[in-house]
């Protein structure tokens, strides 16, 4: 931990990370554990994530459900972009147990259950930008892609989700 800490400029930025990883680190390697072969991986892409969270953590609430879904979000961003590297490409229709926290009432929402069908990669962006409000040129520097593919991502995330909306039986 000490390496994320000295990334850290504020004590109220440690203090705010030591909670996140303190009530988080668990859950992200189970999540992380769950799509990758071994735990020295799962442990490899938690680090990754908690790197991206030491570097954003100005933006970043304390220990909360949005922040729960926050980082369970940047942890499988980590694990998808190793398997990507590695040849392996999940499956679009792998959901995973964090994102679905309070299922029962997302279940009676019609856009939530959209969302939830998204392919992974679209999912983030959407939860990203209009559950927590962040711009596409912050989440860009979240995830580690350029601003273009972010922006590309967005783009066809809406699009696929106003399908699914649609097939559902939304009206827009």
């Amino acid at each position: 931990m000490l390496l994320y800490l000295q990334m850290i400029d504020t004590e109220d930025d440690r203090s705010k990370f030591i909670e996140i990883y303190t009530a988080y680190r668990a859950l992200m390697f189970h999540v992380a554990r769950k799509r990758l072969s071994n735990e020295r991986d799962a442990e490899d892409a938690v680090h990754g994530a908690f790197v991206k969270i030491a570097e954003n953590i100005k933006k970043i609430e304390p220990a909360c459900p949005k922040t729960r879904r926050l980082v369970v979000i940047m942890v499988e961003y980590v694990v998808t972009d190793m398997l990507r590297r590695r040849g392996r490409h999940p499956e679009d229709d792998y959901i995973e147990e964090a994102m679905t926290t309070g299922a029962e009432a997302e279940e009676e929402n019609l856009l939530a259950r959209c969302i939830l069908k998204l392919p992974e990669n679209y999912r983030h962006i959407i939860w990203l930008k209009y559950y927590y409000g962040y711009s596409l040129r912050e989440i860009s520097k979240m995830l580690g892609i350029s601003l273009s593919s972010a922006q590309k991502r967005d783009q066809r995330a809406k699009k696929k989700l106003e399908e699914l909306y649609r097939e559902e039986g939304g009206t827009i």
